[in-house]
């Protein structure tokens, strides 16, 4: 029999514009149904291979963020001032803050049931850190067998 296509391949890009294409491009000119919400989702079901599996059907669900999805700054404290010790920075603490609390929760909702994620995100210092921090927002919430 055909394999179930319960599970969820979970797609993240960079931005919309690109989650759009990566939805065109795997989803192999079929139809797909797209879905505006914080940011626009994009789900196909489609035949792909994953890593060294051999190519399944799945469903795929591809969406995106827009740009980093937290900002990290220095606490409140002595380094407010412009004539801060540079040194006391490497030690100084940190907050993490979302960007946009709407990123956040629409990352974890499209997260939920998804068995699989796949980052599509710059090669570069900024995109592996996007890369990270979607990938904290979203394991969370992914099933696992």
């Amino acid at each position: 029999g055909e394999p179930s296509t319960s599970l969820v391949v979970l797609h993240v890009a960079e931005k919309p514009s690109v989650a759009l294409a990566i939805a065109t491009a795997l989803s192999g000119g079929q139809r797909f149904r797209s879905v505006d919400g914080a940011l626009p989702t994009h789900e196909f079901t489609a035949r792909l291979p994953l890593g060294n599996a051999a190519p399944s059907l799945r469903r795929h669900r591809v969406t995106s963020v827009r740009g980093h999805v937290f900002a990290l700054d220095f606490a409140p404290g002595p380094l407010d001032s412009w004539d801060a010790d540079p040194e006391g920075c490497f030690a100084a603490p940190t907050l993490k803050s979302p960007c946009s609390a709407g990123v956040v929760g629409h990352l974890s909702a499209v997260a939920r049931g998804a068995a699989e994620l796949v980052l599509w995100l710059d090669a570069d210092a900024e995109g592996e850190s996007i890369a990270f921090e979607v990938a904290h927002v979203c394991e969370p919430h992914l099933f696992s067998s």
